[in-house]
C-alpha cells in the first residue's frame, strides 16, 4: 500500500487526479482515482459524465485493492499518456 500512495503523490504533482478511498461494514474497501471533468481529451477512457475514471475497484483486503488500483494506474498512463 504505501509503493501505491508514494507512486500517487509523486504523479498527481505532474498529473492533477482525484483519489477517494471509503470504507463500510457492508461494502467492505472501494478505492476510486478519477480526473474530474476531462471526459473531452479522453473520449476512449471509461468515463463517468465528464469525469474520467482512472480506477474503480472495491475488495475486503486493503493492500489487494491497492495493488490493483497500482497496476491499473499505470497501465492507464501508459496507454493514454505515453508512460509513467
Amino acid at each position: 500500500m504505501a509503493d501505491f500512495l508514494r507512486f500517487f503523490e509523486d504523479k498527481v504533482k505532474v498529473f492533477p487526479m482525484h483519489f477517494t478511498l471509503t470504507y463500510s461494514k457492508t461494502c467492505d474497501w472501494e478505492l476510486e482515482i478519477m480526473k474530474h471533468n476531462c471526459a473531452e481529451y479522453y473520449p476512449e477512457a471509461d468515463l463517468d459524465g465528464d469525469d474520467v475514471i482512472i480506477f474503480r475497484g472495491q475488495d475486503l483486503d486493503l493492500e489487494l485493492l491497492c495493488a490493483k488500483a497500482h497496476a491499473a494506474l499505470k497501465e492507464w498512463l501508459i496507454e493514454y499518456e505515453s508512460g509513467y
